[in-house]
């Protein structure tokens, strides 16, 4: 187990921190202080945060209870997921203003 367990367990918090906003914000419409200005598509942004939790929870298990060599199998499909919930939180923001300065 070794040093996995220090990396698995900030992960493992930053995971079910996630999956706390994206139920808040299916279930009750409700997101971050910081983020209300530029989420546009709540429902679509409560999914994408369960799907990054999910994503970050299979790397979780693959740091602890997967046999390293078969590690890779595990945490690679979770950072595909991980890649395809940080595309739609994306989509569910709102676009950039065409005017900068």
């Amino acid at each position: 187990m070794g040093f996995g367990l220090y990396i698995a367990v900030p992960i493992g918090v930053v995971a079910l921190l996630l999956a706390a906003s994206g139920v808040a914000a299916l279930s009750r419409g409700w997101v971050l202080p910081r983020q209300r200005r530029h989420i546009v598509r709540l429902r679509l942004f409560g999914w994408a945060q369960l799907l990054s939790a999910a994503a970050l929870g299979s790397q979780v298990i693959g740091l602890l209870a997967v046999d390293p060599a078969y590690r890779s199998v595990v945490t690679m499909p979770g950072v595909g997921v991980l890649l395809v919930g940080l595309v739609l939180i994306t989509r569910a923001q709102r676009p950039p203003s065409a005017r900068q300065g």
